[in-house]
């Protein structure tokens, strides 16, 4: 579905799927939160990496339909997925948050083109809102709300997670690479 800023997809993962998921996140990601996100911004929240390769069979559908996104409305030349690829797991809990923050590569021959988020979420949550900023006023992205639901988007386009008020959000991060930009 397109709006503005954003392509979303709601459903893209069953209930089942995502308890498999939060189970393999526990038992297969690293036991060393990645710290060195956004360093020049307020992150309280808490992520942890984790490898493809421990939920690719999972992933498959949103996979393709990251793909087939940004083939009809991107366009970027990207690199394939990969086992050993990187996947960022997002946990929020009461009061954190991720202040306004854009996505990017340290590399100069490697650029983020696409950030695509995965509500996995198994429990309730109210707060943490996802927004994005593309001009001057904050689009909000309501269908991230839903477990499930995926987004993707520019990643060069700052965006925002507000504070959870009660519960537990979590989400997972797919960074999308390719050849830096010329």
């Amino acid at each position: 579905m397109n709006t503005f800023n954003y392509y979303y997809w709601n459903n893209v993962i069953s209930s089942k799927n995502i308890k498999d998921i939060n189970c393999l996140v526990k038992k297969h990601r690293d036991k060393k939160e990645n710290k060195n996100l956004a360093a020049d911004t307020n992150k309280t929240s808490t992520v942890y990496p984790i490898k493809l390769k421990y939920l690719k069979d999972l992933l498959k559908i949103p996979m393709s339909l990251i793909i087939k996104g940004n083939r009809e409305n991107y366009g970027y030349d990207v690199f394939d997925f990969y086992d050993e690829m990187v996947l960022n797991f997002n946990t929020y809990e009461k009061n954190q948050e991720y202040d306004w923050h854009k996505d990017a590569d340290e590399s100069k021959f490697v650029d983020l083109k696409l950030t695509a988020l995965i509500n996995v979420s198994d429990k309730n949550f109210t707060g943490g809102e996802f927004s994005l900023l593309s001009s001057k006023q904050p689009t909000s992205v309501p269908e991230l709300d839903t477990t499930g639901s995926m987004v993707i988007f520019n990643s060069y386009i700052l965006h925002k997670v507000n504070p959870v008020l009660n519960g537990i959000r979590k989400t997972l991060s797919i960074f999308i690479t390719g050849p830096a930009f010329k």
